[in-house]
């Protein structure tokens, strides 16, 4: 018969190896704020530094604490406790693991009852330590009242304070400047907590508030939902072992008829086309957005698909079906319910390619052999622009992730706004432009085009010939010397 023997893991290779299980600063602090919003907290205050002297990121919230046996459980590697059907938390490893992703020290101290508590992990210490035993510090009052932020702490009636100590990989990243680093990170992880905890921030008959050195986080809305141009489908619900997932389409507002109010709220320009898809939330908290899980048409622009999202919410009990990650940060979409989404993918973005062409043909000449068009605004002048639409574009964009997409669709924008309309002119007006192609140019489009054939010959069945007169009928490669250059090229490498 088998004998049973305790094979204890090495904690300081353990707990060096969870540091690097994908945590990034804003998810990181979002899994200590579920702690709070667990804890019943009202208000969550988040600290960074200021200045070089005090090295340390602070959470304070005035939840209803810990008592010592419960926070020495807490601290613990796969805590154990019982989860409710409200909780955020699922694995016991999250106060830890993402605490440790971005620091060496770790100290928790928590109020209950008039009763503190504080306890702390140490890399280095158990790093150190000859036992090498799973052994955190509890701190005497003496070295609690030196850890920032208590006295803030010991003035509420209960609440549990978070701080974060010795960041060593924010000094590697950033060559030491490791303020400048903390700051970067919590400007990316202001826009994250606004969005993740929209509906907590939201909720006037639960007020729940989140504070950055004093500043109120305001909520981001992704769906405008009160804007009256936002188009929303009634509320589905699917029974999955019992339990039900409910599913809402929306197509925001069109460009046109958003304001500067309605952007921010919706947390940028950017957020109208990277965040588009499925927005998944677990217990009112989301958990994944701006993606569309592979769902939606194949080589449809992304841009067309801008105004398309999918509201997704999920009991804590399937998060087993749903493949919820330790960090929460992505999951997958089960069996039972994929064809049903399939269909709500589908609708949406017909609906926001029906809104995006509709409203941009009014306008309109386009010709997508072209690279450059023009369109009408609103004081009937024509505005030139890049079509991202362009033979040429398309093919390039394939190459790319939908993610890496949207960026080079922001650049294309960027671009397109700064064309230097009076330089140009006033060059024509004095015949002092320069017409044709330079040697250089003219080498980086002709292997960009030969690069683009090869693209085109692995997908289509088609000759040499055929291929090449798609790809030279449309703007750069419909040069003649640029085509013949590319037919040259491709003759020689396939003689």
């Amino acid at each position: 018969m088998a004998v049973k023997i305790e094979n204890m893991p090495s904690p300081s290779v353990l707990m060096n190896s969870m540091r690097s299980i994908g945590y990034t600063f804003k998810t990181a602090l979002a899994d200590i704020v579920d702690n709070s919003i667990s804890a019943c907290a009202k208000n969550v205050y988040i600290e960074i530094p200021i200045n070089d002297d005090n090295l340390n990121v602070t959470i304070l919230d005035d939840g209803k604490g810990m008592s010592r046996n419960d926070l020495f459980n807490a601290m613990k590697y796969g805590s154990d406790r019982e989860y409710s059907s409200s909780d955020l938390g699922r694995f016991g490893l999250g106060l830890k693991s993402a605490s440790l992703s971005q620091c060496r020290i770790l100290t928790v101290i928590s109020k209950n009852n008039a009763e503190i508590s504080a306890f702390q992990w140490d890399l280095d210490s158990v790093i150190n330590d000859p036992e090498k035993k799973w052994q955190c510090l509890e701190l005497e009052y003496e070295e609690i009242l030196s850890v920032p932020c208590f006295e803030k702490l010991s003035k509420m009636p209960m609440g549990t304070l978070v701080v974060w100590q010795n960041f060593d990989i924010a000094y590697k990243k950033n060559s030491g400047k490791v303020r400048e680093y903390l700051s970067d990170e919590m400007a990316e992880a202001e826009k994250h907590l606004r969005l993740v905890f929209h509906r907590f921030l939201a909720n006037k008959f639960k007020p729940f508030k989140i504070y950055v050195n004093n500043d109120l986080l305001e909520p981001f809305d992704p769906f405008l939902e009160n804007h009256p141009k936002t188009d929303s489908k009634k509320i589905s619900e699917i029974t999955v072992e019992g339990e039900t997932i409910k599913v809402q389409p929306f197509i925001l507002p069109h460009m046109t008829d958003l304001t500067d109010e309605d952007i921010n709220k919706l947390g940028g320009i950017e957020a109208l086309r990277n965040d588009q898809g499925f927005y998944i939330y677990r217990n009112d908290r989301l958990i994944i957005y701006g993606k569309w899980f592979r769902l939606s048409s194949s080589g449809v622009s992304p841009e067309l698909l801008k105004y398309g999202r999918i509201k997704v919410d999920i009991p804590n009990s399937l998060d087993e079906i749903w493949d919820i990650d330790i960090k929460k940060q992505n999951a997958t979409i089960p069996r039972q319910i994929l064809n049903y989404l399939k269909k709500a993918v589908r609708d949406v973005c017909y609906r926001s390619k029906e809104k995006t062409t509709k409203r941009t043909r009014l306008t309109l000449e386009r010709d997508d052999n072209k690279i450059w068009n023009k369109s009408l605004v609103l004081n009937q002048k024509e505005r030139f622009f890049i079509n991202k639409e362009a033979a040429f574009i398309k093919r390039f964009l394939d190459e790319f992730d939908d993610s890496d997409k949207r960026k080079i669709l922001n650049f294309i924008d960027i671009i397109s706004t700064t064309l230097p309309f009076d330089d140009i002119y006033n060059a024509i007006c004095n015949k002092n432009n320069a017409t044709g192609i330079e040697d250089e140019q003219f080498e980086a489009i002709v292997l960009e085009g030969v690069s683009q054939f090869k693209m085109l010959k692995s997908i289509i069945q088609k000759s040499d010939e055929e291929v090449l007169a798609l790809l030279t009928q449309s703007e750069p490669f419909n040069d003649e010397r640029i085509a013949d250059r590319i037919k040259e090229i491709i003759t020689n490498e396939n003689p």
